[in-house]
């Protein structure tokens, strides 16, 4: 399963020629700052007629998150707005 990404970025472009994130100790990208990332990586793209790497689930979304795969490696995907937490109340029903 994939964890958020702690840690520093920044983008590369990749020898399938594509716009994506690297660990970097000195990048200057964060979760803190990932929307700027992915407006950069965007304007990078187009730049160097190149395709963005971004995950899209199949639900889709439209927010920017910075995440780690399996390996540690960090990625961009791009998911559903999620609500305020404590925002959604779970209750326990008693069934026996």
């Amino acid at each position: 399963m994939a964890k958020i990404y702690q840690g520093s970025v920044s983008v590369v472009k990749n020898t399938a020629g594509k716009i994506a994130v690297s660990a970097d100790t000195e990048g200057k990208f964060t979760q803190a700052n990932v929307q700027e990332l992915y407006t950069v990586m965007l304007a990078l793209a187009k730049k160097h007629k190149a395709e963005a790497k971004f995950f899209c689930p199949e639900t889709g979304g439209d927010t920017p998150v910075l995440m780690a795969d399996r390996w540690g490696k960090p990625y961009i995907a791009l998911l559903p707005e999620r609500k305020a937490p404590g925002a959604v109340k779970v209750t326990v029903t008693k069934l026996a």
